[in-house]
C-alpha cells in the first residue's frame, strides 16, 4: 500500500515512549490532545493534530493557539474551537455520541465525521474521512490508571493539583501539569466501548486498522510489528 494512504495515529498511553520517532518521518502522523506539550521539546511535529475533548480544548485553547501559530510544520489541525484564525484550523462539531442516524443507517458511511466516543477513535474517523485506507495505532494502551497522583475531582471533571513526578498514563510524566482539567479516563466504560465502535465501523469501511502498542489490552483490531506495518 501507498505511504499516501498510511495514517498512524497516535494516541499518549506510555508505550508511545519506547518508538523511534525518526522512523515515521515518511509517513502521515496525528497527535492528540496534550501531545504538543513533547513535541516542542523534541523538535519533531505530526501531520496533523487535534482534540476531541471539550473539558481539554476549553483548559488548553490557549496553548493550542500558541501551538498552532509557532507549528508551520504541521499540516492542519482540527479542534472542537477555532483557537487560532490560520486557516489550517479545522473546526469539528461533536453530534451526539454514537448515534446511527448520522451513518445514515450505514456503519461503513465515511462522508462526513461522526463522534466515535474518544480522542483517538475521532482522530481514526477524521483520517479515513480524509481518504486514509490503513491506520496504525501507536500509543493505545488501554491500560488506564483511573486517579494518579495530584489529581482532585472539580465536580464531574478532574483537575490536577500539581505536575506529577510520574504519570502512569502518558509517554512522558508531565503530559498533565498543574492547573490542567480533564475528564476521568473510564477506560472500560467509556474508551474500551469507543474503539470497539470505531472497529465496527472500520471494518464495514474496508479500512485497515493496525494495533502496534506491543502492550495494549484493546482486542478490536489486529495486533502488529511496527516495523515491518512500515516496511510493507
Amino acid at each position: 500500500m501507498s505511504k499516501k494512504k498510511i495514517l498512524i495515529v497516535m494516541g499518549n498511553a506510555p508505550s508511545l515512549g519506547d518508538v523511534d520517532f525518526s522512523s515515521l518521518d515518511d509517513f502521515d502522523t496525528f497527535g492528540i490532545n496534550s501531545s504538543y506539550r513533547a513535541y516542542y521539546r523534541m523538535k519533531w511535529y505530526p501531520t496533523y493534530h487535534g482534540c476531541f475533548d471539550h473539558v481539554v480544548t476549553e483548559n488548553h485553547k490557549e496553548s493550542f493557539k500558541e501551538f498552532v501559530e509557532s507549528s508551520e510544520a504541521v499540516k492542519n489541525f482540527f479542534y472542537l474551537q477555532q483557537v487560532s484564525d490560520d486557516p489550517r484550523v479545522r473546526r469539528i462539531e461533536l453530534l451526539p455520541f454514537g448515534s446511527s442516524f448520522r451513518w445514515n443507517d450505514s456503519p461503513a458511511d465515511f462522508s462526513s465525521f461522526m463522534d466515535n466516543g474518544n480522542s483517538g477513535a475521532n482522530a481514526c474517523s477524521v483520517g479515513v474521512c480524509l481518504g486514509y485506507e490503513k491506520i496504525i495505532l501507536l500509543g493505545i494502551d488501554c491500560n488506564y490508571v483511573e486517579f494518579v497522583d495530584g489529581c482532585k475531582r472539580d465536580g464531574a471533571k478532574l483537575v490536577m493539583d500539581k505536575t506529577p513526578d510520574t504519570n502512569p498514563n502518558y509517554w512522558f510524566d508531565d503530559y498533565q501539569q498543574k492547573g490542567d482539567e480533564y475528564n476521568v479516563p473510564r477506560g472500560e466504560d467509556f474508551h474500551r466501548p469507543s474503539w470497539n465502535m470505531f472497529a465496527y465501523r472500520a471494518a464495514h469501511a474496508n479500512i485497515e486498522v493496525v494495533n502496534c502498542s506491543p502492550v495494549s489490552t484493546l482486542r478490536c483490531f489486529r495486533k502488529g510489528e511496527l516495523s515491518e506495518e512500515l516496511r510493507e
